[in-house]
């Protein structure tokens, strides 16, 4: 099964070039590797087409969806693009771990359709960030297999691996940021389709400036963490 990796990015200079390197060295399976970008002056942008004459598996592609801008309409952009496959989503920040990858993809060729990367399961770490998120991602975590029905503790984690077929079966309304991970989670698990997690060691970035916004986005996640209950009580 082909494996697309995508990347949304934002003046990400400082970390693209060891991210691409990383991923080349620890991820054993051929893959496509999709940059998206929101603008032409993003510093992201030279390094990578620089590397892209090295490496012929990298894709650069520019941001179209909505406002075209935000790691929301870049990560649709990505899922548009690729066409059939394994689909799985990473930062550019180097907080993913690229190895967890090769174990994602072993899983969905077991047969699961959605791969939850945990940071909170047995074997998982989470290593830095700012506490109040920290707390209530492993909050949401904890909960999720009793009110949700999903095998996973990690169901805020953006790092997670797809059936292209699951993403074309969804309408994806998400809007806003990193939630649209957690609403495609719940919505394949409303649609019957098979979901697992596999531990993972999330790292705080050392470089270039966080995109997370809590405040903003955390009415998004509650809002499709009560989608999820209400669709699984009906």
């Amino acid at each position: 099964m082909k494996l697309s990796i995508i990347v949304p990015v934002y003046n990400e200079a400082g970390n693209i070039k060891k991210l691409i390197e990383k991923i080349r060295k620890e991820v054993k399976i051929p893959h496509q590797l999709i940059i998206v970008y929101d603008f032409d002056e993003d510093n992201t942008v030279s390094v990578v087409k620089k590397l892209g004459k090295k490496y012929k598996n990298i894709r650069l592609i520019k941001n179209k969806k909505g406002s075209c801008r935000g790691v929301v309409n870049a990560i649709k952009t990505g899922f548009d693009f690729v066409k059939n496959g394994a689909v799985v989503v990473t930062m550019a920040d180097l907080a993913d771990n690229p190895k967890t990858i090769n174990t994602m993809y072993r899983k969905l060729q077991q047969g699961y359709d959605l791969i939850c990367g945990s940071r909170y399961s047995r074997g998982g770490k989470k290593i830095g960030g700012a506490f109040i998120k920290s707390f209530l991602s492993k909050l949401s975590g904890l909960l999720t297999p009793m009110l949700l029905g999903i095998p996973t503790k990690d169901i805020t984690n953006a790092f997670k691996m797809y059936k292209k077929e699951v993403l074309n079966s969804i309408n994806i309304e998400s809007e806003g940021g990193f939630e649209i991970s957690m609403e495609i989670a719940i919505k394949a698990h409303a649609k019957g389709f098979k979901i697992t997690e596999v531990p993972t060691v999330w790292k705080d970035r050392t470089a270039g400036e966080s995109r997370f916004k809590l405040l903003a986005w955390m009415p998004r996640y509650i809002y499709w963490y009560v989608w999820g209950m209400k669709k699984r009580l009906c």
